[in-house]
């Protein structure tokens, strides 16, 4: 179906190569996940995939790409279109219509459908995608998720022999998330779709693709069924991939000698190989029931998971936030309902839930951004019904989800001092902090932001907030869009903030890193809070994770279903340490 024969192609007026000789072949009905770093080259190989590259963006093209049958350096991007389907990563700026039905009637009336086609193939759409009752209503008031599925649902009514998608998952909650690719794979395999899609989400990719294409600075790293290129951890690794924790785990116990199993991907398959090669045999529970509590880590280990400052407690003194019975919504409906509690400064807290929750509209109160309709609230001793927005923002500082809608300065510098110059106006003072927080995230000040890479940009609008020093960091899904090492990165310099004293609040929906940074978790369903907790503890609570719509992180998961005996156990680290404890006591 698609054949790219040495590619290798170099934007206009860049120095770098973007993709490096890249040759691999996708067969009809394949389901391939392309994963890498940030500026690895995964969108410009599917533009080069759709046509976009070399018909829209220009540079300098070499070798050939086929999709079926025909070549796209000679075919335009609109005949292409025909045979391949894109999604783009910024779904907002796809949309063409107001209303659902009239977007999915857009491409079939430009691609001169028959009239008498056009109900069918939107009816079928709609129902392929299972949005039928979405037909009639405006676009505007969808939720993320319900976006995605709509621009799906817009291509899938043209038909194609190919789907290809840019990070469609990459605002979405873990059920939104999963929604997608168990949609992806019911057009796969019922329809024979050939699937591309680019994607961070490393887990979802090994339970749903087929096969895996690894990409670093433009060139194929490696490609081939699933099961064997995870099995290639330290090249991940090298592409800056953090794989599946289970099978970290299943390395982990292999290099030990527990298990001879090459690679677990699932919680599934990696529990089936425990109580299989370790728990059948000569294993006895540890008497020391507290054992993973433990555990200590050497520091290069610390900062590999979660980083070093992780495990270290802030000292909370005095309540910095204060809920009391807020209610708040856009129309008569409320959409976040009769809310209360408190925070202490210092603390390191994650809201998490579903897309629609009320996540975003209840971050949105502690700035006064939004008014509570009901109750009150309080913000370092200020009541945000009483204090303008700007004054509330030099003590608290708001990292939106999109970091283009917060910078607007043509060098970072000028970025940086420009949300200074609104609350300072000692010009000496400015330029101390500005200076300061360059040295700090280490950035080129006089680089266009703009011109930075999506992890870059999320950092400097987090940076021209830091020089502010607010008390109070809300962030909203602030890993959204990044690799596995920017994330990382975004994450250790947050912790170090936190470890400062610096209140955070962080919207995020990657489990994985609410369990590494996270110490007390919010949990928001329908615009109420339905548990408030330490991390752990709140993570074990499965009755309110299933009605929150969210799953655990994999050993967390893992653990439960192993047993009491590994209820301490959230970590790869632990449940080695707890199994060789097992097998100690046995002998």
């Amino acid at each position: 179906m698609i054949t790219i024969d040495n590619l290798s192609f170099q934007y206009q007026d860049d120095k770098d190569m973007a993709l490096n000789g890249i040759s691999l072949e996708i067969a009809e009905g394949d389901f391939l996940g392309i994963i890498g770093e940030s500026g690895a080259g995964k969108s410009t190989l599917g533009y080069s995939i759709n046509g976009i590259i070399p018909h829209h963006y220009k540079g300098d093209y070499y070798g050939k790409v086929t999709v079926a049958g025909l070549d796209t350096f000679e075919e335009e991007p609109s005949s292409l279109a025909l045979f391949v389907g894109s999604v783009f990563q910024d779904i907002d700026s796809q949309m063409v219509a107001t209303v659902v039905e009239d977007e999915i009637i857009f491409g079939l009336e430009n691609f001169g459908v028959a009239k008498d086609e056009i109900e069918d193939r939107i009816e079928s759409a709609l129902k392929e995608i299972g949005i039928h009752h979405l037909r009639h209503r405006e676009i505007s008031s969808l939720s993320g998720g319900q976006k995605q599925k709509v621009a799906i649902a817009a291509i899938v009514a043209l038909q194609p022999k190919i789907l290809l998608l840019d990070e469609p998952t990459g605002e979405l909650d873990p059920k939104s998330s999963r929604q997608i690719f168990q949609m992806l794979k019911r057009l796969n395999e019922e329809h024979k779709m050939t699937i591309v899609i680019i994607e961070q989400k490393i887990m979802l990719l090994c339970e749903y693709a087929r096969k895996l294409a690894v990409m670093k600075h433009g060139e194929l790293l490696c490609y081939g069924s699933v099961p064997d290129v995870v099995k290639q951890s330290d090249k991940l690794e090298e592409a800056g991939i953090n794989i599946p924790r289970v099978s970290t785990l299943c390395r982990m116990l292999k290099e030990k000698g527990l298990t001879q199993e090459e690679m677990c991907i699932h919680v599934d398959e990696t529990e089936t190989m425990i109580r299989r090669d370790i728990l059948s045999g000569s294993w006895k529970v540890p008497k020391d029931k507290s054992l993973t509590a433990k555990i200590s880590l050497a520091e290069e280990e610390k900062k590999a998971i979660a980083g070093e400052l992780t495990a270290r407690e802030p000292k909370i003194s005095e309540p910095i936030v204060q809920f009391e019975n807020v209610s708040f919504g856009y129309s008569s409906d409320p959409v976040v309902k009769d809310v209360s509690f408190t925070i202490q400064k210092g603390e390191f807290i994650a809201l998490i839930g579903e897309n629609g929750a009320g996540k975003s509209t209840l971050s949105k109160l502690f700035n006064g951004l939004h008014k509570p309709a009901k109750g009150t609230v309080h913000v370092n001793q200020m009541n945000t019904k009483e204090v303008k927005s700007s004054t509330m923002a030099k003590s608290v500082g708001f990292l939106f989800q999109n970091p283009d809608r917060q910078i607007c300065q043509n060098t970072i510098a000028d970025e940086i001092a420009f949300g200074l110059r609104c609350v300072i106006d000692d010009k000496a003072e400015i330029e101390n902090r500005t200076n300061r927080t360059i040295e700090f995230f280490g950035f080129d000040r006089e680089a266009a932001p703009f011109s930075q890479s999506r992890g870059e940009r999320q950092r400097i609008a987090l940076a021209s907030l830091i020089a502010v020093e607010p008390k109070l960091l809300i962030l909203d899904e602030p890993t959204t869009g990044l690799d596995y090492r920017e994330c990382m990165e975004m994450m250790e310099q947050i912790n170090l903030l936190n470890q400062k004293g610096v209140t955070v609040v962080m919207i995020c929906h990657d489990m994985e890193v609410v369990l590494d940074f996270a110490r007390r978790v919010i949990v928001l369903s329908e615009g109420q809070v339905i548990l408030d907790g330490p991390t752990r503890e709140v993570f074990r609570n499965k009755e309110a994770l299933r009605q929150a719509s969210i799953l655990p992180p994999q050993i967390t998961e893992l653990s439960q279903r192993l047993g009491e005996a590994f209820c301490n156990v959230d970590t790869a680290e632990e449940m080695l340490a707890l199994l060789m404890a097992g097998k100690e006591m046995a002998r």
